[in-house]
């Protein structure tokens, strides 16, 4: 068209822009919420001071951050290798174009009533609800159940003193319950007022985008861990609320 034609650049032009506007929206939405952000934010200042450095005439300065510029892509990789494969894993293919997956209102509803009834008793448990990322590894570490997700089923589990209450359960992206006395890797930094429960919430949530629910034994309460991060105590609503808005992201 004339119109298009007197532009001054192409088709390709356009498509370029949308490309890399693209990959700075969905690297933002990757990183946000979790240690890479603070790496971002480091890496903001030291592009600040190398650009201050070039026109102050700081040369010693300049020749130093090109140095850490040049090795920057390796540290990266080091410090935050476990972020970078959660990142691509979620990243795929398969996560891109497949349908949304959100458990039925009743099943949340069900889960919700559950846990709060379980810390109630002051039964401790720990609930897995699998995301985008497949958690195969640690349901390899359990019990196979592929069992449909009940009141009574996760009360049998949890009870004291029957061979699975230690573990964790793990329900899968089809809402069903793949395998139960799984074993999680414990959170990398050890908190002081968490027990060996909350930190393996935490841990399954800092590699992967899976979400846990806590019940404390101790303390009677139902927590949601996610991306590393623990909630307040949670009412029936508030975690019903939570559940429905996580899992339909």
């Amino acid at each position: 068209m004339p119109f298009l034609a007197q532009l001054p650049f192409s088709w390709r032009d356009v498509l370029d822009i949308l490309a890399v506007a693209c990959l700075f929206y969905y690297t933002i939405s990757f990183v946000r919420g979790t240690r890479a952000v603070a790496a971002l934010s480091g890496l903001m200042v030291l592009l600040v001071v190398y650009t201050l450095a070039q026109l102050l005439g700081l040369f010693t300065l300049g020749w130093l951050l090109e140095k850490v510029f040049g090795s920057l892509v390796l540290i990266i990789v080091v410090l935050f290798h476990e972020d970078i494969r959660q990142a691509l894993s979620r990243f795929s293919v398969r996560a891109l174009f497949k349908r949304r997956r959100t458990m039925r209102e009743a099943q949340i509803q069900m889960l919700a009533s559950t846990a709060l009834e379980l810390a109630k008793k002051h039964i401790g448990a720990i609930i897995v609800l699998e995301k985008q990322m497949p958690l195969g590894d640690f349901m390899s570490k359990g019990v196979k159940l592929d069992a449909e997700v009940s009141h009574d089923l996760l009360f049998t589990i949890f009870f004291p003193n029957t061979a699975l209450h230690d573990g964790a359960v793990i329900i899968d992206k089809n809402g069903r319950i793949a395998a139960a006395g799984c074993v999680l890797p414990l959170a990398a930094v050890e908190r002081q007022h968490f027990g060996t429960r909350h930190r393996a919430a935490l841990g399954v949530t800092e590699v992967s985008d899976a979400v846990a629910l806590v019940v404390s034994e101790e303390r009677g309460e139902v927590t949601l861990a996610q991306a590393g991060r623990l909630s307040n105590p949670l009412t029936q609503d508030r975690l019903e609320r939570i559940l429905s808005n996580v899992l339909s992201q």
